[in-house]
């Protein structure tokens, strides 16, 4: 029965090159198209760590040094697998929706436990993958590839992320006890993320001085990690070649996965099946304001949003981002090192200021993926949402202004920090401000027009169409690619052009392709979704 659950895990991962609409298989030729976009996000993503890796590498190993160089890497392979699957693992372990039906079934808790942790292991893999792969193949460029080097490196490879699962697991664990009778219980999840996220920030921000500090201080840092980081400092000696080590770090990292499933598997069935604490409203007679029907859609798509926090915190991303970010460049004055003066010195052209700031507010908007996972989210109750008494038109707009409102507000805080402290003149705070209405707009129209293109309707736990479907993937990158062309055009034709002309040609670009996806909406778009079914 594990082997049978174990591919339905794994069915789950792939589902998204090989599942179209309503659960038909997809073409050879799609399957292939979205298999280069996340090959170009897995790119994009790995180049930065190559990047760091070639920093560390090359002193910390001439140094004889490359133990740090490896046990530094590994923390950071830790904490990006951590970050990358500890907000999935409280749904992915207790939310699911085939949870009941498991159970039903003559087959162990225990069991169905064990098939989701390693479902959530392979996730992890592959997120530590796009760190620990740039930083093995720097290293063996740099040193030599000897066979016991090589041995430490592939076997860790698959073990040092077992104790970021069991880390994300326990997590997980401790989120579903603590939060099934606690009234209110989203607003703690939402604000143990917010907290978390701003810690991440004010790390993230001192990243440089950080590396800098290692590779000054290489051997006072490896003091340090054998003591107070020792597993980490065994596996740097490990893939340096030591045996022993090696040992060490298979017993630590399988012992940690071994004893969260043990610890996890005492309570499974208790917590799965738990009635979950939610406060009764007391009845009060009262007379209902009659509402539009617009309004009463955006009142059910929000409800639907802050209900749940795995759909909160994940496709409402760039709000947080936004909101955090703006509130660091307040207190700090700048963000790590960013000032006019370290930009104009990077790009040498003062007047590009307005436009970076602009196109750097574009991209932050562009992290939302609300409107993306919208129409997928209706899943079996497609059917219920076309049979309400309104037009299809009226729910895709519905769904196009909570985008909307979840983006261009933090958009325009995020935008007039920037102008304050950058300094920006008039029609560059002008333009700055129309970019963030505008940009909310068009992410929002072309985010459901790609979920009404790439639907899916046949999932069994939200994390797949939140995180992992292929209508998210193409939002998010193309997003990303839209608010940095723009850059790349003013370098090869902003020569024939007025910083501002420039500018003023760039609004009108992404005016038209709003205005043009709302139109392929109103149209095209409320004909894809009568014909929506599962």
């Amino acid at each position: 029965m594990l082997k049978t659950l174990l591919k339905k895990q794994i069915w789950a991962l792939l589902a998204v090159f090989t599942q179209g609409k309503n659960g038909k298989r997809r073409a050879p030729l799609t399957a292939i198209g979205y298999a280069v976009l996340l090959a170009y996000g897995v790119g994009a993503v790995g180049f930065l760590f190559w990047e760091m890796s070639k920093m560390l590498c090359q002193p910390l190993a001439e140094a004889n040094l490359a133990w740090v160089y490896f046990s530094v890497m590994s923390l950071m392979a830790t904490a990006f697998g951590v970050i990358g699957s500890c907000f999935m693992a409280k749904s992915k372990l207790y939310e699911a929706k085939d949870n009941d039906l498991l159970l039903s079934m003559p087959i162990p808790a225990h069991t169905i436990l064990l098939a989701r942790m390693i479902g959530l292991y392979l996730f992890t893999f592959m997120i530590e993958l796009l760190v620990l792969a740039p930083a093995l193949v720097q290293y063996y460029m740099v040193a030599g590839c000897q066979i016991p080097s090589l041995i430490g490196g592939i076997v860790l490879l698959f073990v040092l992320p077992l104790g970021s699962t069991a880390i994300c697991c326990l997590v997980g664990f401790l989120l579903a006890v603590l939060t099934a009778r606690l009234p209110y219980k989203n607003f703690w999840s939402v604000l143990g993320f917010v907290i978390f996220m701003a810690v991440y920030f004010t790390v993230y921000s001192k990243v440089n001085e950080y590396l800098g500090y290692i590779l000054q201080n290489g051997e006072a840092v490896g003091s340090a990690m054998k003591t107070v980081l020792y597993p980490f400092s065994q596996i740097g000696f490990a893939i340096e070649g030591n045996w022993l080590s090696l040992l060490i770090s298979v017993g630590i990292w399988g012992g940690l996965f071994a004893v969260g499933y043990w610890v996890i598997s005492l309570t499974y069935f208790r917590v799965i099946t738990m009635k979950r604490g939610e406060r009764y409203a007391k009845y009060k007679q009262r007379a209902e304001k009659q509402s539009g029907v617009v309004f009463a859609l955006f009142k059910k798509e929000f409800l639907r949003l802050i209900k749940s926090p795995m759909y909160l915190i994940n496709a409402s991303m760039g709000t947080f981002f936004m909101l955090i970010l703006g509130i660091m460049m307040i207190v700090k004055g700048d963000l790590g090192g960013l000032t006019p003066e370290t930009l104009t010195a990077m790009i040498g052209d003062e007047k590009v200021m307005g436009l970076l700031a602009a196109l750097a507010v574009c991209f932050l908007a562009s992290s939302n993926t609300i409107a993306a996972s919208s129409v997928s989210l209706e899943g079996e109750n497609i059917s219920l949402v076309k049979a309400l008494p309104v037009t299809e038109w009226s729910i895709l707009r519905a769904k196009v202004y909570l985008h909307f409102a979840m983006t261009v507000l933090p958009a325009l805080f995020c935008g007039a920090v920037v102008s304050v402290l950058w300094g920006l003149v008039w029609w560059e705070i002008v333009i700055v401000f129309a970019t963030a209405v505008i940009a909310s707009l068009l992410f929002a129209s072309f985010d459901l027009a790609v979920n009404l293109k790439f639907p899916n309707l046949q999932w069994t736990n939200e994390v797949t169409v939140i995180k992992q479907s292929m209508s998210v993937m193409i939002a998010m990158f193309g997003g990303w690619g839209v608010s940095l062309l723009p850059l790349g055009g003013y370098f090869l034709f902003g020569k024939y052009l007025p910083a501002w002309g420039y500018a003023l040609l760039c609004m009108w670009l992404l005016t038209a392709t709003t205005v043009g996806l709302l139109f392929w909406l109103n149209r095209k778009g409320v004909k894809i979704f009568k014909a929506l079914s599962v």
